[in-house]
Formats: C-alpha cells, structure tokens, sequence
C-alpha cells in the first residue's frame, strides 16, 4: 500500500469526498446571504477572482499570493456547518481508522522536526498545548519525545476528548481563549489555521497562551504548493467552507509578524504531492494537456518520482507546509 492510501484509506476517503461536494454546496445554497466579504487574512490587500467552488468564491492576494474564500461564513455558520452536516465526522471517522500510520509516517516525523526548529530546554518542565488535538495521535507522539512535562489537548469536541484523556493526557474542552495565560512553552496547530474566520485573532490568542520566549508550530497546506499549481480547483484540498484559507511559505511569514512573532521558520516536507497527482492521472487527469514534461516524468521510475518529491519538498514547493515561530522576550 502507498503512503498515500495508507493515510487517507481509499474506501473511507471517496465517501467523504462526495459527502464534502454535498455538504459544500447545500451550505452555500442555505447561506450564501449571509456570507462577508474579506481582505486577504495575510497582508489585507485584495484579492482578485480565481474560481468558483461548490459555488464558493476564492480569489487570489494581489500581493501575497493568499489563496482565500471570499464572501466567506463567520464563526458562527461555521461552527454550525461542523455540527450539523455529516461530512466533519466523516473526516474524524477517517483520521481515526489511519491513526497508526499517521503516526508512523506523519506525526512521529513531523514532532521531531519540530523540535529540531525550536530551542526548547528538555531540563525545563516544559508543556505543550496542541490545539484541534483530536484523537490525541499527534500528542502521544509530541509525548514520546521526552521533551514535555505535560502535553495537553485542547478539543471543542467531547468524543476527542476523552480518546485523549484515555491516552492520559491531560485536556482542556474549547477553544485558545480557554487556555491560561502564559502557560505554554510550545503551542502546536495541525490542519487548523486554514479552518479559521480571522486567523490573526487566533495567533495573537496563541501569544498570550505562549510563555515569553514559547514557540508556535502550524502545519497547513501550502496554497502555492505543487498539487495546487497543477490541479488549481480541482485540488481535493480545497474543500468550502471547511478550508477557507491557504497561505504560503511568503504569506504565512506576513501572518505571523504581523501577530506579533519573531524568529519565523517555513519549511514544506510534505511527502504526498507526487501521489496526490499520480492518483488524479490513474482516475483520469489528464496531466499531458497541464504540462507535457511532468507527464514524461510520470512515466518515469518510481525512483526519480521519490527523488521528485524529495525536491520539491526541500524547495518549498510541497503542498505541505510547517512554520515555527517565537514569541519575544520583553527586552526584545
């Protein structure tokens, strides 16, 4: 089995992939009129017109890049549209089923890399706050470092939570605004930022969580990343109202600074892009008409596709994307 269809079963992920399509579009029917219109999240340029999405508007930052959805539906519609439409439990459904894969070849590597772009002190009973924890997965890898002294999990979702808490880490239910002031050496965020109405009010919420000196970790896609640029609308990540946001390793640099952070890294190891474009080309994509010398490259070995992916990752052109950053000490 691929990497690719170990962390995304095929069975589950097309059920929620139709069940997105619905929900997206009856969304948009429901509540269209009550949608706001937004400068782009990262710099507050505009945004021009790219494509229409489940009927969805996404434009594109003058400036920055950002791709982003506008008019777009506050928190409250959000909220509302992850309790009750089916396809967010779907997608937990999933997330779960491929915990232990995820682990292996997602979490375990990417809480390694994190450390290796923070200056954490192992002798400092540190604790981390991982944000949107679900199942607990990517704590119990978080925990398995040795790093932390306590790993807590923060869940508006009761179901998550107690999976977490018979993982026996520690929980808060809701969201950063619930979590102490000053009480996090690191905060991490996974495949959240790009869910959120105003990201820069939830980082600037994360600064004040964050102890001086704490660090900031967010994984999220990468918006001008290698699926992106080949599949544009067609990409399965883009996913209204769900996903509403996709910055990029310059935007996200942009967002970060202006909420207050300094000492900002981007990497994008993400290792799915060349499957993600190899399973569109067996279900029909036809890559040829986009660009005729990736379809040679398809075509190639499996070898050169690996040292492909290997390329793009340490070039920031994965459409995976990780950023750290710090909060200054006072004398800063």
């Amino acid at each position: 089995m691929n990497k690719f269809d170990s962390l995304r079963p095929k069975n589950l992920y097309d059920d929620v992939l139709a069940q997105r399509k619905l929900d997206g579009t009856e969304f948009f029917r429901l509540y269209a009129d009550k949608f706001v219109d937004v400068r782009c999240l990262a710099c507050n340029a505009d945004g021009s017109f790219e494509f229409h999405k489940w009927g969805f508007s996404h434009k594109r930052c003058q400036n920055c890049s950002t791709l982003y959805v506008s008019p777009r539906p506050k928190e409250d519609l959000l909220i509302s549209y992850y309790n009750d439409f089916k396809s967010p439990n779907m997608w937990t459904r999933l997330l779960l089923s491929a915990d232990t894969e995820r682990k292996k070849l997602q979490y375990q590597p990417r809480a390694e890399l994190i450390l290796s772009l923070t200056k954490l002190d192992k002798n400092k009973n540190a604790v981390i706050v991982d944000v949107g924890a679900g199942s607990g997965a990517f704590c119990l890898a978080m925990k398995s470092t040795g790093m932390f002294n306590k790993v807590v999990a923060l869940d508006i979702a009761d179901e998550a939570l107690e999976a977490c808490e018979k993982n026996g880490l520690d929980t808060i239910k809701g969201m950063m605004s619930d979590a102490e002031t000053s009480s996090a050496d690191l905060i991490t965020v996974n495949d959240l930022i790009e869910h959120l109405f105003n990201p820069k009010e939830f980082l600037i919420d994360s600064l004040r969580v964050l102890k001086a000196g704490g660090y900031i970790s967010i994984a999220t896609p990468n918006g001008e990343g290698f699926d992106f640029k080949i599949l544009k609308e067609k990409t399965k990540n883009i996913t209204p109202p769900e996903h509403i946001n996709y910055f990029n390793p310059k935007s996200i640099e942009l967002l970060l600074k202006a909420s207050g952070f300094v000492d900002i890294q981007v990497i994008t190891p993400g290792i799915l892009d060349v499957d993600i474009i190899k399973k569109e080309v067996q279900n029909g994509f036809n890559l040829s008409v986009h660009n005729e010398w990736l379809d040679y490259l398809y075509q190639e070995s499996d070898e050169v596709l690996e040292n492909f992916q290997k390329f793009l990752s340490g070039n920031k052109l994965s459409s995976h994307m990780l950023a750290v950053a710090r909060k200054p000490i006072s004398k800063e």
